[in-house]
């Protein structure tokens, strides 16, 4: 049987780990950009002011199924929703 240096072996398999670690979070990092560019916002010409007038106007289903009448995506929707919060 070979003769196994533990040490050598303890380094390298926690030196593989360290370099797993940082590929990891390097990778995070750099797509923390991508989302926060994809987040949904409201539709131009549209106001969170807006928003809230409708809805109190017709109510939160009215507001809703016009939205989707109209060719709103669901992310536009939650973005309008997050005006009512």
């Amino acid at each position: 049987m070979p003769h196994v240096n533990r040490r050598a072996t303890a380094f390298l398999v926690l030196a593989a780990m360290a370099i797993f670690a940082l590929i990891a979070v390097l990778i995070l990092l750099m797509t923390i950009p991508a989302r926060a560019s994809t987040t949904p916002t409201l539709p131009a010409g549209i106001t969170c002011e807006m928003v809230r007038d409708k809805v109190a106007e017709y109510g939160k289903a009215v507001a809703w199924a016009w939205a989707l009448k109209q060719g709103y995506s669901f992310a536009q929707i939650a973005a309008a929703r997050r005006c009512l919060k």
